[in-house]
């Protein structure tokens, strides 16, 4: 189980290494995530995907999201994509608060498998619905932008 915290932010940090098939992208927290590319770019896009996989099946399957450790000397951050980072943040602060898909359904007023599919990528999660579950769950959504 997860331990709770004042925000959640799904920015987990990678460590970069350059061999001789190209760059290998490790992250510590979670130890089944690695990915490589030829170039830092490629290295980096593909470990942005590897680590939305991984949590998305995670919170698929009902387990709990390791949340990212502070960051380390020497590590660069690798966001969760948002489209991601939603449905699983939703999925990892119901799991800390150890309430069931029923009990925030009841308290969004909606059905049980309308919140299921909330906690689910590709369901297109307006920004309105974000927040009322995110109240439902005690908490608030910020957003930033972050240029390159």
């Amino acid at each position: 189980m997860t331990s709770m915290v004042d925000t959640l932010e799904l920015i987990y940090g990678a460590t970069l290494s350059h061999d001789v098939d190209g760059i290998v992208v490790t992250f510590r927290d979670l130890d089944n995530v690695f990915s490589w590319g030829d170039t830092e770019e490629e290295a980096i896009f593909n470990a942005r995907e590897a680590l939305d996989g991984v949590l998305n099946a995670m919170a698929a399957h009902d387990q709990g999201v390791p949340l990212p450790s502070k960051m380390q000397e020497g590590e660069i951050g690798i966001a969760v994509s948002p489209e991601v980072a939603a449905p699983v943040m939703l999925h990892t602060l119901r799991m800390q608060q150890q309430k069931s898909l029923v009990q925030v359904a009841n308290t969004l007023g909606k059905s049980y498998q309308a919140y299921q599919r909330m906690e689910k990528t590709g369901s297109n999660l307006t920004l309105k619905s974000l927040k009322l579950a995110a109240a439902a769950l005690g908490a608030t959504v910020e957003i930033r932008f972050k240029t390159s």
